[in-house]
């Protein structure tokens, strides 16, 4: 039995020594081949494998119970989700994989590291269905080994191991796995990739997964020393809230424009990257909106924005009524935001104490210490709290008075030197 996978995901481990390992697990044969090859390394990592019920198939039920059987077996921690995701969406593999994604980021946290399986087969897959979409060396560069998620990192080990050395490692130890039925429906271009063409091309040229693992090799390669040559600028460009100066950005030349968008939207996370000519919008309709415009530019989950000369990148926000948004706090429970995250430590701030926690409303006033009384909308506007952040910022409330805003203030007479400090971000 050939030890590649034994291999690849030992150096993977040793390399990154990641404090929980999770694997994302859809019951298939590569995520089996993962989950199994992980498991027999008898390392003292925990290992948590993570299901998600798309609910697509009839059959998604019984993949769910055959992966919670396989977890036992294996003496895994076995977890899983279930989503909703539109039939009607653009594209469901896509939207899919946003659902995936959003559950992967809840479990993951710091040290964590998400392993997928995907092999060399569908580094191939991605690197033609790019080529044919017209992507630049960016797209080329097909899936990457390592990437940052959510707190963690997501880490491809197999991507060097071919879909025939899974399978004789699948039959090897007799593993059961899921049989999708998607996976046969040429109408998706995956599959069409996968089972006609790429085949036909195989035929033709022996040495062609060769050929184009080594390309996808050099363009990676060739993608990071553009990265590292364009740095000097983005340092420029970019400030120490990971935000673009969009008077700077306009001083370039519009090929560095583009390989700064780039180089900054993988820097956030923000995927799929954008082709040309959606960054040609991005610019036209943010960076070069009227001075007095607070325009947007959304693709898939995300969103860029400009205020006062910045673009901001983040995921959408979601639609939410604010007024009738409240709360208990205490500080003993996590409140659950719209957006954001809400920490607080103990510190130099607000008297610890019963409070309500609403979301912003302009009209509402404070007074921080040693200021004036005046409204939120007004202590915002001075704060540079840009307009789409303002609805999902929350304010501490006592008997209908504010008396802390997160992250900006405390008011007049509500403080103290070991109270609670607050920090919110969006």
């Amino acid at each position: 039995m050939d030890n590649i996978i034994f291999q690849v995901l030992s150096d993977c481990i040793n390399q990154h020594k990641p404090k929980r390992i999770l694997v994302g697990f859809s019951g298939g044969m590569d995520s089996s081949v993962l989950l199994h090859a992980i498991s027999q390394l008898n390392n003292s990592i925990p290992i948590i494998a993570i299901h998600i019920h798309h609910g697509l198939s009839v059959h998604a039920d019984q993949w769910l119970s055959l992966c919670e059987q396989q977890c036992k077996q294996l003496k895994v921690h076995f977890v899983s989700e279930r989503v909703s995701v539109p039939r009607d969406a653009g594209s469901l593999e896509q939207a899919a994989r946003l659902a995936r994604y959003e559950v992967f980021e809840k479990y993951i946290m710091f040290g964590d590291a998400l392993l997928l399986g995907h092999h060399q087969d569908d580094q191939i897959e991605t690197f033609m269905m790019r080529l044919m979409r017209g992507s630049g060396m960016t797209g080329l560069t097909a899936m990457e080994n390592e990437r940052s998620i959510g707190k963690g990192i997501l880490l491809r080990p197999l991507l060097s191991v071919s879909r025939e050395q899974i399978e004789q490692y699948a039959n090897h130890f007799e593993l059961s796995h899921v049989d999708d039925e998607s996976n046969d429906d040429i109408s998706f271009d995956r599959n069409w990739w996968r089972h006609q063409l790429l085949p036909t091309l195989n035929e033709r040229y022996p040495q062609a997964n060769q050929s184009i693992v080594k390309t996808i090799s050099i363009l990676q390669t060739e993608h990071k020393l553009l990265n590292d040559l364009i740095d000097p600028i983005y340092q420029q460009v970019v400030d120490n809230q990971g935000r673009l100066d969009s008077n700077k950005l306009g001083r370039q030349s519009w090929s560095i424009q583009c390989q700064l968008i780039r180089k900054w939207l993988e820097q956030h996370n923000r995927y799929p990257l954008l082709a040309d000519k959606q960054i040609r919008v991005l610019l036209a309709e943010v960076m070069n909106a009227r001075i007095d415009a607070e325009p947007v530019f959304r693709w898939q989950d995300n969103e860029v924005r400009r205020h006062n000369g910045k673009l901001y990148v983040m995921p959408s926000l979601p639609e939410v009524n604010t007024s009738v948004f409240l709360q208990n706090f205490n500080g003993n429970v996590n409140p659950q935001l719209p957006a954001g995250q809400l920490k607080w430590q103990p510190g130099l701030g607000l008297k610890p104490s019963e409070y309500q926690l609403a979301l912003y409303q302009g009209t509402l006033k404070a007074r921080p210490i040693n200021r004036p009384n005046k409204a939120l909308k007004k202590w915002f506007q001075e704060f540079d709290i840009p307009p789409w952040q303002r609805p999902f910022w929350p304010v501490l409330l006592k008997n209908g008075e504010v008396v802390a805003v997160p992250g900006l203030f405390v008011c007049q007479g509500y403080a103290c030197e070991q109270g609670w400090q607050f920090s919110f971000q969006i």
